[in-house]
């Protein structure tokens, strides 16, 4: 077995947004002088600093009459906020605005305190939960089993309320979020509900009240569902292999797009082209005819790790590609100050455009040369048609599966890579992404915002919600890997 570890350990702890060094405060001296600005509270200039930041980065606004409706629904919004007294409050309105939109990647950071949460984490598929980690011995009982209420209300209730503040891409990328928020107290009080004791009651007739604890006290690998001695069940890594000699499959698990290029400041970590590598000379050694990538646990990252991995399934130059769609504004110059010198035609760049990324002239300009020797500084690819693995691909997906793992997989589908199992991704196959962050600076509001649009290359499925597998196995059955059970019964040796 080859593993890299993973950078960060657990989900529970990237809820907040991660900005990096610095963060561009939103300010327009347009909006910021008008009459509205000057006389509104501050919820109201804050608000008209987002609704011009939105309409002027998002690809969505690109088109004018989705504009005008925005400039229309800003007018409203300007009024509602007159009536706002607090920033958490106007958060939330802004949240539940932002989730409209079904873009996972534009949000606002509505968390001021992740120091308390509930030590239980449900498993949400559609309208059933389960308990599946815990945290105290005390509660070990209690894994598995099925919820049927929360605090008086049912989940479906729950869950209703919920989808108007979280910005998802998806239902199954909704699920996927929720479940770790549901920790949170913060967010329990964010919709108007208890937040220091949740009231479990189960589908056998009993119930429970859990008490909040603080995020010090939280061990989540003390005690795991049942899941843990599967061969799919998540690892610690961020990805690794094993070879099932007597089976003839070589299963990798890919849980983040991240390495040592990705994360420098890490230089353990692992190449990930270096050991997409190491894993097909094995794969060849030992005659390996079946090759499982499981992306069920993958929320993305950077997605030239798929690109490197895709080149060893398929021929690079004849791999269909998406279509990336880029919105120009001064948000997006603030953190990529070089696409000021690019051109389209000789002309330069239009605010408020959007522009097909290969139209720019630079792109139109550059061909890979398959015969030169790559720049070690860059990931490496296989441009040798030889070296292209001819075995069985199978990818396992999930609702887990979102941005850069949802790009992987409809690549693969697209370009005729393979088969997929599991069950639908947690991201659309075209989407809008790439985040640019920014503060709103009367309340300090943290916001996200993509500016790209990602077209899958078979543009006739381009509006659908999901990747479905080609076989729906369930990923979660209490009892049974079934997904690994279908590989072995139709791959195996």
């Amino acid at each position: 077995m080859r593993h890299i570890l993973l950078i960060a350990t657990s989900m529970l702890f990237s809820l907040a947004i991660s900005y990096g060094q610095n963060i561009a405060t939103i300010h327009n001296a347009k909006v910021e002088n008008s009459e509205e600005y000057l006389n509104g509270n501050i919820f109201q200039k804050d608000l008209l600093l987002y609704i011009d930041m939105l309409g002027n980065t998002h690809p969505y606004y690109a088109d004018s009459r989705h504009y005008a409706q925005l400039v229309k629904q800003g007018r409203k919004m300007y009024k509602e906020c007159g009536k706002i007294a607090d920033i958490g409050a106007f958060k939330v309105y802004l949240a539940t605005f932002a989730a409209s939109l079904n873009d996972g990647h534009t949000a606002i950071s509505y968390w001021s305190r992740l120091d308390r949460l509930f030590p239980v984490r449900l498993v949400i598929d559609g309208n059933m939960p389960a308990i599946i980690d815990i945290t105290s011995e005390e509660y070990k009982e209690l894994l598995g089993k099925e919820v049927v209420g929360i605090n008086g209300k049912s989940l479906k209730e729950i869950l209703q309320k919920a989808r108007t503040i979280v910005s998802a891409d998806n239902d199954a990328n909704f699920e996927n979020m929720v479940k770790e928020y549901l920790m949170f107290t913060e967010f329990w009080a964010l919709m108007g509900m208890s937040d220091e004791v949740m009231h479990l009651a189960f589908a056998d007739g009993t119930a429970i009240d859990i008490e909040a604890i603080d995020k010090n006290e939280l061990k989540p690998t003390q005690l795991q569902s049942n899941t843990a001695g599967r061969i799919t069940a998540q690892r610690n890594v961020l990805f690794d292999y094993t070879i099932y000699d007597d089976e003839g499959i070589c299963y990798m698990q890919f849980n983040q797009f991240a390495d040592r290029l990705t994360h420098p400041q890490y230089p353990q970590l692992a190449r990930f082209d270096e050991f997409i590598r190491n894993m097909m000379s094995e794969i060849e050694e030992k005659e390996i005819q079946t090759l499982v990538i499981d992306l069920q646990y993958n929320g993305g990252g950077n997605s030239q790790l798929g690109d490197v991995l895709l080149s060893w399934l398929h021929p690079h130059k004849e791999t269909k590609r998406y279509g990336v769609d880029v919105r120009i504004s001064e948000l997006l110059y603030a953190y990529y100050p070089y696409y000021r010198k690019f051109t389209v035609g000789g002309e330069p760049l239009r605010l408020g455009e959007l522009y097909d990324y290969i139209g720019f002239d630079h792109s139109k300009e550059y061909e890979i040369d398959y015969e030169a020797v790559q720049d070690p500084d860059n990931y490496i690819f296989n441009f040798d048609s030889s070296s292209i693995f001819n075995g069985n691909v199978i990818f396992i997906e999930g609702k887990n599966s979102f941005s850069s793992a949802t790009l992987l997989l409809t690549l693969a589908r697209d370009n005729g890579i393979g088969i997929i199992i599991g069950e639908p991704s947690g991201g659309k196959p075209s989407h809008y992404g790439d985040i640019l962050y920014g503060t709103l600076p009367n309340t300090g509001t943290l916001v996200t915002v993509s500016h790209k649009r990602f077209i899958r290359p078979n543009r006739d499925l381009a509006d659908r919600e999901y990747i479905i597998p080609d076989v729906a196995i369930e990923l979660n059955d209490k009892d049974r890997d079934l997904v690994w059970e279908w590989i072995v019964s139709n791959y195996g040796r």
